[in-house]
């Protein structure tokens, strides 16, 4: 097995959270409880924990998780979300034309914690040997 990153995240709505993270993120629901359930959600494992208390309103910019995924895979994302309610910053494109052309797009879950989809145009140029990881 390689290894898997994973994230805990708090949440205010358990119920809403799971349903979030299965129909619109596409996350398949692994390890479920009353407090806390498993989203394996790009290659990651999403614990969304039932704790309230935790959830910060507003949700700093600074604390948010990113999925780099291949670039015609961010297109379809972009498409998909482009217009939704839960599109925080809309499609950009930085560096345009250079090596390292980058475009991200930050979308919000019911709870307010951040997500950013991202691509590279190269992404070689940008992770280097991470890409054939």
């Amino acid at each position: 097995m390689r290894p898997i990153f994973h994230l805990s995240l708090p949440v205010r709505d358990l119920e809403e959270a799971v349903a979030f993270y299965r129909t619109r993120l596409g996350a398949h629901i692994g390890r479920r409880t009353a407090t806390f359930a498993d989203a394996l959600l790009f290659g990651a494992q999403v614990t969304l924990q039932n704790d309230p208390a935790s959830v910060s309103d507003p949700m700093p910019r600074t604390r948010h998780f990113d999925a780099t995924v291949p670039w015609a895979e961010w297109e379809t994302v972009v498409a998909r979300f482009m217009g939704s309610d839960i599109v925080v910053e809309a499609r950009e494109i930085s560096y345009a034309g250079e090596a390292t052309e980058q475009g991200k797009m930050m979308i919000t879950d019911p709870s307010g914690n951040l997500i950013e989809i991202k691509a590279y145009r190269h992404p070689e140029e940008v992770l280097g040997p991470l890409v054939d990881i």
